[in-house]
């Protein structure tokens, strides 16, 4: 018998694409969690799941700006952070996400995601937007990033 301690999994967070604009444009309110949480998520103690929409959502603002500096650091993220699932929309999620929409009266977007982190079993869905989506749904908690983090302890 191994006398090491029982290696705990790490929670998963669905995460709004906002929380990824909150680090990389360094919000002065939710800037800062933002990054513990990708900080969190770097060094394996929790795990991301984002839809690929969110890929969509990061990249208006700069392309609109001209910031193809902030694209190409957006990219990368979608393209391999450490421990962030980045999760297609199929045919699956779509069912997922257009339940929600009829049973909570959900934007498409914020169906998508909330449908992406349930189809992909996190344990809460991320998001500073409050106002768009309930405290919890289908058995999902709703978490703003203070939130997640307490949950993992930071």
């Amino acid at each position: 018998m191994s006398s090491e301690p029982a290696r705990r999994e790490s929670p998963s967070f669905g995460v709004d694409s906002m929380v990824l604009i909150y680090h990389f444009e360094n919000h002065e309110r939710f800037g800062p969690d933002a990054s513990r949480l990708l900080r969190a998520a770097e060094e394996d103690r929790c795990r991301l799941v984002v839809s690929v929409l969110g890929r969509l959502e990061v990249l208006v603002s700069p392309k609109r700006h001209g910031r193809e500096d902030l694209c190409r650091r957006y990219r990368e993220v979608f393209d391999g952070f450490p421990n962030m699932s980045v999760v297609p929309v199929d045919a699956a999620l779509v069912e997922i996400a257009s339940d929600l929409r009829a049973a909570h009266n959900l934007r498409t977007p914020d169906a998508i995601h909330l449908a992406t982190a349930l189809h992909r079993g996190a344990a809460a869905f991320v998001t500073e937007d409050h106002r768009h989506f309930p405290a919890q749904i289908d058995g999902l908690s709703v978490l703003s990033i203070a939130g997640a983090l307490d949950r993992i302890g930071e």
